[in-house]
């Protein structure tokens, strides 16, 4: 999966669940804050299929414990 297409995707989740989809920065990995928590995202054109999956299952952990609160 494309890296833009992955970051595309959950700005979209983010959006949809009234989440905060902040950039902090990093050098060798995106840094991002999804509610409360830190994703991690690589800097790579691409990115394999199986590490975009985790996170993406990470942020829907992070946006269902945001409407938990």
């Amino acid at each position: 999966m494309k890296r833009a297409d992955l970051e595309k995707r959950i700005r979209q989740m983010a959006r949809a669940a009234g989440a905060e989809w902040v950039y902090l920065g990093g050098s060798r990995h995106a840094k991002y804050r999804l509610g409360g928590v830190m994703i991690l995202i690589p800097r790579h054109r691409e990115i394999g299929e199986a590490l975009a999956a985790k996170i993406l299952k990470d942020c829907e952990r992070a946006l269902a414990r945001e409407e938990g609160q």
